[in-house]
């Protein structure tokens, strides 16, 4: 069984990713904060069925995440949904005094249209886990994850260029052309 000082130490340490992570996942507070509970819970039972190293623990607790969200919203699907007023989520109300919070808005609109696993491999990767954790976490081989990530970063592009954020070419802080 994982020691409870290991436990403590990944909970002050990424207790705050993994809620983003959460949070993202089921825009609801309160439901990401059971959520977080729930995952931590859960590595403490998986720490008692199987060894867990401490360099492991970010990814098993993304992984565990992951799940957790999933079936949550497998349960919500089969029971209904309760609508939630964006007006309780002041964290999601972009700026409109700040431009760039509309690209912010529209990139998380397109990765909120993403299916499975595209979503979550762009979410884990916005949170800095590194293609071999992510590799590890969703069960798929790092080739593949690149790959699926290229794909699926070339889909936000073409969405973000249909919507008008960007055009055929640009120039960079030295003055030269490039073209995207």
């Amino acid at each position: 069984m994982i020691p409870l000082e290991e436990i403590e130490k990944s909970y002050n340490q990424y207790s705050g990713e993994i809620f983003s992570y959460i949070l993202r996942s089921v825009y609801n507070h309160d439901a990401a904060e059971d959520i977080l509970q729930d995952v931590f819970i859960k590595l403490i039972s998986y720490s008692q069925k199987k060894e867990v190293h401490g360099k492991n623990i970010r990814a098993l607790l993304y992984s565990i995440a992951r799940s957790v969200c999933i079936d949550r919203a497998r349960s919500l699907s089969k029971t209904g949904t309760e609508s939630y007023n964006i007006t309780d989520m002041p964290d999601l109300i972009p700026d409109r005094q700040n431009p760039d919070n509309d690209i912010i808005d529209a990139v998380n609109l397109v990765i909120d249209t993403l299916g499975e696993p595209e979503k979550s491999i762009i979410l884990l990767r916005q949170n800095g886990l590194t293609y071999s954790e992510i590799s590890k976490t969703m069960k798929i081989p790092e080739r593949t994850l690149k790959r699926k990530t290229a794909k699926t970063i070339d889909l936000i592009r073409k969405e973000l260029k249909e919507q008008g954020f960007f055009t055929n070419t640009g120039t960079d802080d030295s003055g030269k052309t490039f073209h995207y």
